[in-house]
């Protein structure tokens, strides 16, 4: 199997050109979440629309496209990339327009992903994170190849330091996710590095404060 991941540097880099998502920072995806909670997905093979629907508490999936799916476990094509069959309960698109999927959470996290499979000879494909803002965090545009085994693919996702992220999109025009994994809290490390940091500063403004009160 084949794995490749396209990381994009700069603004003016676009995360899949067509679909339109300007990268305002580097896309830092990872392949793993470390610690994170696995989400089962309700199922539900008669379901086709917009949404929206509950993942799990506090996470609510919607899409742009009037066709697609939620839930399914009847299984879906890729071309070369293999095929997913019940094992498999995912959200995939199903119109015949690129579509936008979207995972909102009531209360931001820290990490977010999901195994992921696209049908690379028909379409790009490519995840984002947004804040609270809607600002972009990070991007990132498919380029993985599977060796066309059944329910093969590739887990994607990313990770903040912080509990920042607020929404994630899955965007494409044959793409499904599965197997989504969240992260509420930063790891044990990047925090103790975080408290680190915020001490530095405090420490800065106090020195300063007193040099100025010198003078």
């Amino acid at each position: 199997m084949k794995n490749t991941i396209s990381r994009c540097v700069g603004a003016a880099c676009l995360v899949a050109g067509a679909l339109g998502l300007p990268v305002t920072a580097v896309a830092v995806p990872v392949t793993s979440l470390v610690g994170a909670t696995q989400l089962t997905m309700p199922i539900n093979n008669i379901y086709r629309g917009s949404g929206p629907l509950q993942l799990a508490p506090g996470i609510t999936w919607t899409s742009t496209g009037a066709n697609s799916m939620f839930g399914n476990t009847d299984g879906y094509g890729f071309d070369a990339n293999g095929d997913w069959n019940s094992d498999m309960t995912m959200v995939a698109t199903n119109d015949a327009t690129t579509t936008t999927m979207t995972f909102t959470f009531d209360t931001a996290v820290s990490g977010f992903g999901g195994f992921f499979n696209w049908a690379p000879s028909d379409s790009t494909a490519a995840i984002a994170a947004y804040d609270a803002n809607n600002v972009l965090l990070d991007a990132l545009q498919f380029s993985f190849l599977t060796d066309g085994s059944l329910n093969s693919g590739q887990f994607l996702g990313f990770q903040e330091s912080g509990a920042i992220i607020k929404s994630f999109t899955i965007t494409g025009l044959y793409v499904a996710g599965a197997d989504f994994e969240v992260k509420a809290v930063p790891e044990p490390g990047t925090l103790a590095l975080t408290l680190v940091g915020l001490g530095m500063l405090g420490w800065t403004a106090r020195r300063k404060a007193q040099q100025e009160d010198r003078v």
